[in-house]
Order: structure tokens, then C-alpha cells, then sequence
């Protein structure tokens, strides 16, 4: 037993330092693209003016970042479409889940909901973008809503994918031990679908921020979407830039957040 127990922990020692080692190498690779992007960038505006008038270059970025970091502009309007995006997606994924799950109860309610869910979620945007904030006005409520109507369509296809996924061995194991549906749909179907609700709370982070950011680019007078525009109508390349750079560092905090979500309710995925 004892050298069998020795080389066990050899072994585990081994896998562990494998694993270690091969986190060690992704943690260098990450940024690697990123170095080459920046340099070859920086190689290619830095003596071209005419280049450095459509691309910026990696020092006027900085400048900008530095100099809308102080003003306080940046913090400001990151802070408004931070707002509208997260208050749309937590609606819309929330309301999504709610309306898809409920689904379940009757194949008759979806299938007749189907073609309206289909419309709704094949409708751009862009083109409600208009009537939307004719309805809530400029003001924040009418990003809030475009992020809201972004999400729900994939929020309800994902859950009720989930809800009529559920293994058939459970719900006949329910139905032998007489539960009842308001039972079976607790116990089986919702901690089932919850995967589902999950992943469409990661496809839907994008899509709050293109609604919101929509929502800015027709009529606001703040958030980083006013910003973009307001720098692209003064040829302001850097602050474009910044202004992207920043919806897309928002993206990966949110989905950073969303994942962190899904390893707390889901401990047994990553057991």
C-alpha cells in the first residue's frame, strides 16, 4: 500500500504541476496578439501623419485616455452606459427567463408565441431605435428599454430551450412518485434550465451594450456612445478609439462577473 500511495502523490503532484505550467504559458500568451497589434500600429503611424489622422496612433490614444481620465468625461460616461446596459440586460435576461420557463407549462401558449418571438427578435434595432425614444424620450429610460428589448427575445429562446430539454427519465420519475406540475416544474425543470438561462445572460451582455450604445448614438447628451459620436464629427480619432476600448473593457468586466455568477449557482459543473 505504501509505495502504491507514494506514487499517487507523485502522480498528483505531477498533474498539478502540468497544470500550473500550462496556466503559467496562457498567462504569457494572452497579451501576446495584443504586443504585436500595438507595435505594428505604432511601426505604421509613428512617421505617417496622414496615417496617424485615420488610425491615431498608440501615444495619441494614451494622451486622450489620460486627458478624458482627468477631466472626469470618461468616468462619466462609461458610468452612464455601464447603467443603461446593466439595467436593460438584468430586465430583459430576468423578464426572458421568466416568460421562456413558463413556456413549459403549455406546448398550445408556445407554440402560438413562437412567430411573435421569431418577429421580435429579427426586428434591427437600429430601426425601433427611433419610436423607442419617441416613447421614453432622450433620457436614460429609452436606452434602458432598447438594452431591455435587445435581450428578451434571446433570454426567452434559451430558457424555454432549457425547460423542454430536461432529461425525460426525471419527469417520468416525477410523475411515479405523483408530484405535481407546480412540483416537477420547481424541482426539475427550473435548476435544469439553468445552463440555458446562463449562456443567454452571456450572448445578451453584447447586445445590451449595442442597445444602449444605439440608443446614445441617435439622441443622448451623455454615455460613451454620445462620446464616440461626438469625437468622430471632430475627426477626434484618439477619443474614438478610447471611447471603443472602454466598451469593450465594460464587456469583459460584465462577462467576467456573469461567469463568476454561473461557478456560484452551478458549484457541481466545475466539481
Amino acid at each position: 500500500m505504501v509505495p502504491t500511495t507514494h506514487s499517487n502523490r507523485k502522480i498528483k503532484m505531477a498533474s498539478r504541476l502540468l497544470i500550473e505550467k500550462t496556466k503559467l504559458t496562457e498567462f504569457i500568451l494572452y497579451p501576446l496578439p495584443l504586443l504585436v497589434f500595438v507595435l505594428v500600429w505604432s511601426l505604421f503611424t509613428e512617421k505617417n501623419p496622414q496615417a496617424q489622422f485615420i488610425f491615431s496612433s498608440p501615444c495619441q490614444v494614451c494622451s486622450a485616455f489620460v486627458k478624458l481620465l482627468n477631466s472626469g468625461e470618461l468616468v462619466r460616461n462609461s458610468a452612464v452606459t455601464i447603467l443603461e446596459a446593466l439595467s436593460g440586460f438584468t430586465l430583459g435576461t430576468v423578464c426572458g427567463a421568466l416568460v421562456g420557463l413558463s413556456l413549459w407549462y403549455s406546448q398550445l401558449v408556445a407554440k402560438i408565441a413562437k412567430p411573435y418571438i421569431t418577429a421580435l427578435a429579427t426586428i434591427p434595432i437600429f430601426a425601433l431605435a427611433p419610436i423607442i425614444i419617441v416613447w421614453f424620450g432622450i433620457g436614460l429610460w429609452s436606452k434602458i428599454m432598447l438594452a431591455f428589448i435587445s435581450t428578451i427575445s434571446v433570454a426567452i429562446v434559451q430558457s424555454y430551450q432549457g425547460a423542454m430539454s430536461v432529461e425525460p427519465r426525471f419527469l417520468r420519475f416525477m410523475q411515479v412518485v405523483g408530484a405535481r406540475r407546480n412540483q416537477v416544474f420547481r424541482i426539475i425543470v427550473v435548476p435544469s434550465s439553468l445552463i440555458w438561462v446562463i449562456n443567454a445572460a452571456k450572448l445578451n451582455i453584447g447586445l445590451a451594450l449595442l442597445g444602449a450604445f444605439i440608443g446614445e448614438f441617435i439622441s443622448s447628451e451623455q454615455g460613451l456612445g454620445y462620446m464616440i459620436v461626438k469625437a468622430s464629427g471632430l475627426y477626434d480619432m484618439a477619443t474614438v478609439i478610447v471611447g471603443i476600448i472602454m466598451l469593450i473593457v465594460v464587456a469583459l468586466v460584465l462577462t467576467v462577473l456573469v461567469e463568476r455568477f454561473e461557478k456560484l449557482i452551478l458549484k457541481w459543473k466545475y466539481l
